[in-house]
């Protein structure tokens, strides 16, 4: 994601929205089980980091900011990057509404090419970021995030889940109003990170490649979570918390669910 040009290919989020209101269990869910696995970092982030006038929290892939607000408490200092201005300028005109500009620093930039300093950040956020990126941008911009950390800094990645053994790749697109989600292969999909098309490639994360990118970049797993577990289940969501249910077993929160919450810190 280096082109300066860049810009994320569902314009306006219109096939993320319509892809929670096809598919989403019952009215509310996907915001619902989104909003567990954020308290879930914000619990982390309480535990494991202290607020200090040095405090540095990176949203790397901000979009229009709208995580910024959940977390910004929590430190001092934020540094919020994304590749597309457009974005950023939204992300902008968010947090000067939430009346904490002044702790905000914005790049407009990829990951990989940030100029920051090195081992200045307490906490990163990446959601929803690295399912858009070329594969062989994925091991450079962990490499990033650990060059960027503190010693046992934290680091949060939402993605996309595989519910197989391995990675697997899609492309959706709105065709008569409806999503359509198409099978493709990893060279395709390398090929549609930059489209003018409103065609938007995913790549789904198997549980065990996304701890071996993690592994081999210097950072030790600390949870991992599935959430987003779509199918009608009438029955059952009367009686427990699905989100609940599937990550109280291993098997189910590898094999449910269609995103993923890792937890890791730096090793050294």
């Amino acid at each position: 994601m280096e082109r300066k040009d860049y810009f994320y290919p569902d314009i306006d989020d219109k096939i993320t929205a319509s892809l929670m209101k096809e598919r989403e269990p019952f009215e509310g869910y996907w915001e619902k089980s989104e909003k567990k696995v954020l308290n879930l970092i914000k619990e982390s982030i309480q535990e494991h980091v202290k607020k200090t006038a040095d405090s540095w929290f990176l949203d790397a892939g901000c979009g229009t900011g709208r995580l910024l607000p959940k977390f910004e408490r929590h430190f001092n200092h934020i540094l919020a990057i994304d590749p597309d201005p457009t974005q950023i300028k939204k992300a902008k005109s968010l947090v000067k509404k939430g009346g904490f500009a002044h702790k905000v620093v914005f790049q407009v930039t990829s990951i990989e090419k940030l100029d920051w300093r090195k081992e200045s950040i307490d906490v990163i956020l990446c959601s929803h970021i690295l399912q858009h990126v070329q594969t062989d941008s994925v091991p450079l911009i962990l490499r990033k995030f650990e060059e960027l950390t503190k010693k046992e800094g934290l680091l949060f990645i939402m993605a996309t889940h595989s519910r197989e053994k391995c990675d697997y790749y899609v492309k959706e697109y709105l065709e008569n109003s409806k999503v359509v989600e198409e099978r493709i292969e990893k060279e395709e999909f390398n090929s549609l990170i930059f489209n003018e098309k409103n065609i938007l490639p995913l790549r789904f994360f198997s549980r065990k490649s996304i701890i071996k990118e993690l592994e081999n970049s210097g950072f030790v797993l600390l949870d991992f979570r599935s959430f987003h577990v779509l199918g009608k289940a009438s029955f059952l969501d009367k009686i427990i918390d699905r989100d609940r249910l599937v990550n109280s077993v291993d098997f189910l929160k590898t094999r449910l669910g269609r995103d993923i919450l890792v937890t890791s810190r730096k090793t050294s």
